[in-house]
């Protein structure tokens, strides 16, 4: 009879879907999991994403427009994961990272930030390299690499350019490079963000001509607005100023839509913010981060932010607007203190 009994328990053992087989399989780490590429692999994830069921998520990401509209498609698929997000700069979070894993409280499970947050993140080596079926769709200029493998992989881009209000500037007059910020006509009528945005900005403008170029557009005067990148968008929709060249393209193309008089030109290179998606090396929900991973960078995010005029770095979703020559940005934490500390210099504190 207890035999009998066995067999009929193991029968129904192997008749069971999901989780009371998933529970023979042994747990595997992180670093593990980061590079597993059998067959099972999304079954595999979505098993241990659900005994997990949570991860926690530390963002830089614009919540309304990019983070809300993720994490709710995020849980229409996968009910059984409950994200625990925390938000802030770029800044904020990889020192949020930082303090954390000192401590010994290794919280985090993904992080998306800017290229500061990244390039922080990656020397101090608290990201951990991977591989996704969704690297076939993506840009290789997307992903950071390193020895290891591929540490992080952009999934969104906006880029800093010439943002207008309509009513004040028409078309023929619009600049076409950055030499065209010289002309005495836009004196005392473009602003420049005084934001982390306006520092990227000056690398771009630096990579294009030089310091002397530099110095000679800040002999313009023009005023520098201690206000983040969206909020001097709203301050040229108003008429405020006319325009100004370190205007997000999507904060620009959303502020459009809703009706505002505004548009956007590219002056070339154009100065790309990239959001940046990365695992954390010691993530203690290591299946539910490779999963939400896995859709930060699918198409069906691609196409959630495209409606919300950010670009994609997938091949298979179409660019918002224009195209134009891009340029990332410095490669170290060194030279990105040596250029705040330029615009700083430059265009701040002589204000």
């Amino acid at each position: 009879m207890e035999v009998k009994r066995l067999w009929m328990v193991l029968l129904l053992l192997l008749t069971l879907p999901g989780p009371a087989l998933a529970a023979a399989r042994p747990t595997m780490t992180m670093a593990e999991l980061a590079f597993y590429s059998g067959a099972d692999r999304q079954q595999l994830l979505e098993e241990g994403a659900r005994r997990e069921g949570k991860l926690t998520f530390y963002t830089s990401g614009a919540f309304d427009s990019i983070v809300s509209p993720i994490l709710a498609a995020f849980k229409k698929k996968y009910p059984f994961v409950t994200v625990d997000m925390w938000r802030g700069t770029s800044p904020e979070v990889a020192s949020r990272t930082m303090e954390e894993a000192k401590a010994g409280r290794n919280m985090v499970d993904v992080i998306e930030g800017t290229q500061v947050a990244m390039i922080v993140l990656q020397r101090v080596g608290l990201v951990q390299p991977f591989a996704s079926p969704q690297f076939a769709q993506i840009e290789e200029e997307a992903k950071t690499t390193v020895p290891g493998g591929v540490v992080a992989v952009a999934y969104r881009s906006s880029g800093i350019g010439f943002g207008y209000n309509t009513k004040l500037v028409s078309k023929d007059q619009l600049p076409k490079t950055y030499e065209d910020l010289l002309n005495p006509k836009w004196k005392g009528k473009l602003a420049i963000a005084g934001s982390n945005t306006g520092a990227g900005w000056l690398g771009a403008v630096k990579n294009s001509g030089g310091e002397e170029l530099l110095k000679k557009i800040a002999a313009q005067n023009y005023p520098v607005q201690m206000v983040s990148a969206m909020a001097l968008v709203q301050i040229v929709a108003t008429g405020e100023y006319a325009a100004s060249p370190t205007l997000i393209d999507a904060n620009v193309y959303v502020t459009k839509l809703k009706g505002a008089p505004m548009d956007w030109t590219p002056l070339e290179p154009v100065r790309v913010n990239i959001g940046q998606i990365a695992i954390a090396k010691k993530a203690q929900n290591p299946y539910a981060a490779m999963l939400f991973t896995d859709f930060q960078i699918s198409k069906e995010v691609g196409e959630i932010l495209r409606v919300r005029s950010y670009d994609s770095f997938r091949r298979d979703v179409a660019p918002v607007g224009q195209r134009y020559k891009k340029y990332f940005g410095v490669d170290t934490a060194e030279e990105i203190v040596a250029e705040e500390a330029l615009f700083k210099k430059l265009f701040i504190s002589k204000q």
